[in-house]
């Protein structure tokens, strides 16, 4: 296997573990200055998204997320190269004072470019392909705004039903699975490989 290859699939697996465990300096170095970030809570700058990440953390009611990562592909080209990995978000909230699990399933499509020997992200889309909410105990009874959850956009409802309680501002228009979004992010991404 190709030596930047192993290194992008590296990159993505470090992204998780630092970002989860709360090592900002080293989430930061894998980002290139100006890197652009889009989540279902935040469209901007990494810096942004990792201030945001730590302001989150301080924040002892806000949910517990872990990151688990699949298989991932790279296409290079040059000092450039896409790499899309396989993702499931798990997050772990309170709603109505019932503890809860939600789970998003989706993937990663990154942008990353090979700046100072080091490959870095420079754009990160998520592709949201489905998500559940379930009551940790399974006794529980919860009772969702009917309303409220119709109003969010259909894969990844559940996450941004539990974020919009907590006051986040929900990004409406991620690229869902197999829809004509994400054929336009592929389309723009080759496009953008092309270039290098």
């Amino acid at each position: 296997m190709n030596d930047h290859v192993l290194e992008i699939e590296r990159l993505m697996r470090c992204w998780a573990l630092w970002r989860d465990t709360r090592q900002w300096d080293l989430l930061r170095t894998c980002y290139v200055p100006g890197a652009r970030v889009r989540t279902t809570w935040l469209e901007g700058s990494a810096e942004a998204f990792i201030a945001a990440s730590i302001q989150s953390a301080a924040n002892s009611k806000a949910p517990l997320a872990q990151h688990a990562l699949g298989g991932t592909t790279v296409r290079l080209n040059g000092d450039r190269a896409l790499a899309e990995t396989r993702m499931v978000l798990l997050l772990r909230a309170v709603i109505d004072g019932t503890e809860v699990d939600i789970t998003a399933w989706g993937r990663f499509f990154d942008r990353c470019v090979r700046a100072d020997d080091q490959w870095r992200i420079a754009q990160r889309d998520p592709i949201h392909e489905k998500d559940r909410l379930d009551p940790v105990d399974p006794s529980a009874t919860l009772l969702l705004d009917p309303v409220r959850l119709a109003s969010l956009p259909r894969a990844y409802r559940h996450i941004t039903y539990v974020q919009s309680l907590g006051g986040a501002r929900i990004t409406p228009d991620l690229v869902e699975h197999n829809s004509p979004a994400q054929a336009a992010l592929y389309e723009a991404g080759e496009a953008w490989l092309r270039e290098g």
